[in-house]
């Protein structure tokens, strides 16, 4: 057991308050988007009382196959998708390592996003709603013609708007749901003229209730838009962006990554429990990979937890105290940005809030 403390990373599409305020603050005075709990050597996990990171310490025996994080997303990521590992060859001039980036969230508050693309009766029944001819002829035609939507979305990111579509298709946005309305509105404003907010109508727009969860596997189209929510992933940093970003992209390795046949999202039903005699419980999700797994433990906490692979415990709100059975002087206490670094083995947790233990076997 060895307390650490995780990383919090700065960009432009992060919260002023939503991590502060998990650590004990205010606000803070740049964005805060991520909590990293990790050996990621883009962001280690600092060791309390000491001047080590914890890759340092996980070099001995091999890096985590996991990174646990807390998002706070205030305004929109780009439209992305991470390689799997049978694409990594192909990525040699832009890969930032070697590993594929499968991830989960689980949303901790409403979580709104883009994940996956729609069907081809869904677009098609969205664009007729919309009652807009320029989406009528970018996207329907094309369509009903044989056009895939990969080679739709080809012809719309990273392309300026001279024919003021994006002008109609706001104007016209009124006949759509109030949730497409919301973020056609508000990604015409963030990237226009580029046409990328087209894409909002070609591809799946969820909202996550708390506690909802959703598996994305490698070469799944995605962009988080707004919420705050735990995501687990392998360790890995492969991002290729393909548009909704003032950041370079890269269309032809994003577009040639996507499948739309096969790589959607999935919805990961956790395995629930109740602890006897107290008004605490659990969930504990196992997607299908065995590079993480996740479980959460809430309410009053007075259980014994199996650890059987290394793993990284933290809370979102409350607190907890991690103790070894065997010596109750041996302990570590869990809030706010401190977590802990758990080797195998069997411990005990004591606390109330929301604990959350991340661990994984890799490949």
């Amino acid at each position: 057991m060895i307390p650490i403390r995780g990383i919090v990373k700065n960009y432009a599409w992060g919260s002023f308050q939503t991590l502060a305020e998990h650590r004990g603050a205010q606000s803070s005075k740049e964005p805060e988007a991520e909590l990293w709990f990790g050996d990621s050597p883009h962001g280690p996990a600092l060791l309390l009382n000491s001047s080590q990171t914890l890759d340092q310490l996980t070099e001995e025996f091999g890096q985590l196959p996991f990174l646990a994080k807390i998002l706070a997303v205030e305004s929109p990521l780009s439209l992305q998708v991470h390689p799997a590992l049978s694409d990594l060859r192909g990525l040699e001039s832009v890969k930032r390592d070697d590993n594929h980036k499968p991830e989960m969230i689980v949303a901790l508050s409403q979580f709104d996003a883009l994940i996956g693309l729609a069907s081809k009766d869904e677009i098609l029944g969205l664009v007729e709603k919309l009652d807009s001819e320029h989406a009528r002829r970018i996207i329907s035609e094309p369509l009903l013609k044989g056009s895939t939507v990969i080679e739709i979305l080809d012809h719309i990111l990273g392309i300026e708007d001279h024919l003021d579509i994006l002008d109609e298709v706001l104007a016209k946005a009124r006949n759509l749901s109030a949730h497409h309305q919301e973020w056609l509105h508000e990604l015409i404003t963030l990237y226009a003229p580029n046409l990328d907010p087209l894409a909002l109508l070609l591809c799946n727009l969820v909202r996550l209730p708390p506690g909802e969860s959703v598996y994305l596997p490698p070469r799944c189209i995605h962009a988080y838009l707004r919420g705050t929510a735990v995501e687990a992933m392998a360790n890995s940093d492969n991002v290729i962006r393909g548009g909704l970003t003032k950041k370079p992209i890269d269309k032809k390795n994003f577009l040639a990554l996507l499948n739309e046949s096969n790589e959607t999202s999935e919805i990961i039903t956790p395995r629930s429990e109740l602890f006897e005699g107290t008004k605490g419980g659990a969930r504990h999700w196992q997607p299908p990979i065995d590079d993480f797994s996740l479980s959460e433990f809430h309410g009053a906490i007075n259980q014994p937890i199996h650890v059987a692979n290394f793993a990284i415990a933290f809370v979102w709100k409350g607190a907890a105290v991690i103790s070894d059975p065997a010596s109750e002087s041996i302990s570590v206490k869990v809030e706010g940005d401190e977590g802990a670094f758990l080797a195998p083995g069997e411990y005990r947790v004591n606390g109330e809030g929301s604990l959350w233990v991340v661990s994984g076997k890799g490949r």
